[in-house]
């Protein structure tokens, strides 16, 4: 069978993903495990003979720094701005005043922002998913 070759704006969508993924520096089969999916699978993707799923990008997203637009297009910044935004930064001001009393409480915010900030894919990714597991719902 014949390998498909992508038009329009995902014609180089897998060596773009493969770009990124090296100046993390991550293998494959560490990216392949941080989004859930087969390294086949991201090698397919990577070698631009398949393209990925809208949940593979979105878990790109969620546990990466990847700018999907860039991704998609291959305009703008490959990756996202790490340093948060204003209104991010606002949020935890917020948060630390509110908690100011508890000093435990206070220590922890500071250590998720850091985690989540400075402490890579794989930290923030395993954040993330305690969080979630953790999280008892409103």
């Amino acid at each position: 069978m014949p390998e498909k070759k992508h038009k329009g704006t995902a014609k180089h969508l897998g060596s773009r993903l493969r770009q990124w993924r090296k100046t993390i520096p991550m293998k494959s089969y560490e990216l392949a495990k941080l989004i859930k999916i087969s390294q086949g699978s991201l090698s397919d993707i990577e070698n631009e003979k398949s393209l990925p799923s809208a949940d593979t990008i979105a878990k790109l997203y969620q546990f990466s720094n990847l700018n999907i637009v860039w991704l998609l297009t291959g305009k703008g910044p490959m990756t996202r701005d790490e340093t948060g935004s204003a209104q991010e930064e606002g949020m935890v001001s917020s948060m630390l005043e509110q908690y100011g009393e508890d000093q435990k409480l206070r220590e922890v915010i500071e250590k998720v922002v850091r985690i989540y900030k400075k402490g890579g894919l794989e930290k923030r990714a395993h954040l993330i998913g305690f969080v979630n597991g953790a999280d008892p719902g409103e």
